[in-house]
């Protein structure tokens, strides 16, 4: 009530509320802590305080003034005790103090707006929960979402970490989480999908050429096309393939540099928006690639360079545009998609054209090594995740058939 009151007095009820939770506890410490905040002098430095520890004044030092007024704030509101509830902005912003992604970091905010926010466990004091009321908690969520394993990790993270965190900063003596045994029986399995599906059949890849050539002829002012073909020749990943630059370009040599990726931040207004980062998925030094240009990509490429010119298309350099700019992930997902239903073939993703790369390079006795380092895969495991056979059906099984038919030992017709 007390903390409603002064939103409604303050008129601030539409500041982001996590800063302004910080801000509350702030003012609190500073009415009754009696030693000076100091701020950093240099960047070497931290902000320091002092607190009394049995009678003896002992410093106090954190990386930032929002983490010291945390560890003031339990000092000297020993009566609001910590919960999963009160520590959540303090891991969020160990979480952005470790470099996580902005993308993860809103995956782990809705997980924790979906799962958590709501239930009565994360409101109760932390050395009250024991790895039964958390075994308990979960199973009852399993009942509840009918979730699959892959989800159940994703939000289990977000305790495990949070525990931790509390173990470290010493809010619980004893972590529970260390005897927590939860029990997966009632997640869903995950759907299982035909191989055929994660492919594009030489059927579809005909169809999805003719709706790409039709496109261009009907759209010449758009180069979205240019680029689904460079996919279907390269096996870029679909962030890389719109951070491409006419200087990663070297037609001479016929190389192309890949060591950029479209991703998420948040912006101001705490909302994901796309942004072009100096390095492949992951960070990976595997993703920072050169590779090689056949006559044909570099056809793709000129005519995307002739249609620029033309239109007077401009942008830091960017390959792929259009009249706003840099053409961006969600523009070539959504074309992808809207040519697989116009072809009437399953809609598949540009992810899926990479798989196709992929298995198409392996059936032509391509080496694996060969195929993970055109791809940039750090581990060739991941590679034989992307290896599929690519014949249509009827062509599988006459393969399966044919090979087996010395097989055929009964004598009775």
């Amino acid at each position: 009530m007390e903390l409603l009151k002064d939103v409604i007095q303050s008129d601030i009820m539409s500041k982001d509320v996590s800063e302004f939770l910080f801000m509350t506890k702030k003012s609190k410490v500073n009415k009754i802590h009696p030693y000076q905040i100091t701020p950093p002098k240099t960047d070497k430095d931290r902000w320091m305080t002092y607190i009394k520890v049995d009678g003896v004044r002992k410093k106090l030092v954190a990386q930032s003034e929002k983490e010291l007024i945390y560890k003031l704030y339990p000092l000297y509101y020993e009566d609001e005790k910590h919960t999963l509830q009160s520590i959540y902005d303090e891991w969020l912003l160990k979480r952005e103090k470790e470099n996580v992604s902005d993308r993860t970091i809103q995956r782990n905010k809705n997980h924790w707006t979906k799962y958590y926010e709501s239930h009565e466990l994360t409101k109760k004091p932390l050395p009250t929960l024991s790895p039964e009321k958390i075994e308990d908690y979960f199973h009852s969520i399993i009942r509840k979402y009918g979730m699959t394993t892959k989800e159940l990790n994703n939000m289990k993270f977000i305790m495990k970490d949070m525990l931790s965190m509390a173990k470290r900063n010493g809010y619980i003596e004893v972590n529970p989480w260390h005897e927590v045994d939860i029990k997966t029986y009632g997640c869903k399995p995950p759907k299982k999908s035909s191989d055929k599906s994660k492919i594009y059949l030489p059927s579809e890849k005909e169809l999805m050429f003719n709706q790409l050539n039709n496109d261009l002829q009907d759209n010449p002012h758009i180069t979205d096309s240019y680029a689904i073909f460079l996919l279907f020749k390269l096996g870029l990943r679909i962030g890389e393939v719109v951070a491409i630059k006419e200087e990663d370009i070297n037609l001479h040599e016929k190389t192309i540099h890949i060591h950029r990726t479209e991703t998420l931040e948040l912006n101001h207004n705490d909302n994901l928006r796309p942004v072009v980062v100096n390095h492949t998925k992951k960070k990976s030094h595997y993703g920072d690639r050169y590779l090689p240009l056949s006559d044909y990509d570099i056809t793709i490429i000129r005519n995307v360079q002739k249609v620029n010119k033309i239109y007077g298309y401009v942008d830091s350099g960017y390959l792929f545009l259009d009249k706003k700019g840099r053409t961006k992930i969600r523009e070539i997902d959504n074309r992808i998609r809207k040519f697989c239903r116009q072809a009437k073939i399953p809609e598949k993703s540009a992810h899926d054209i990479r798989r196709t790369v992929a298995s198409e390079m392996y059936m032509k006795k391509v080496p694996v090594e060969i195929i993970r380092d055109f791809l940039g895969h750090s581990d060739i495991k991941t590679t034989h995740g992307y290896i599929f056979d690519c014949n249509e059906a009827e062509t599988t099984a006459n393969l399966i058939k044919n090979s087996l038919a010395d097989m055929n030992g009964l004598r009775i017709s």
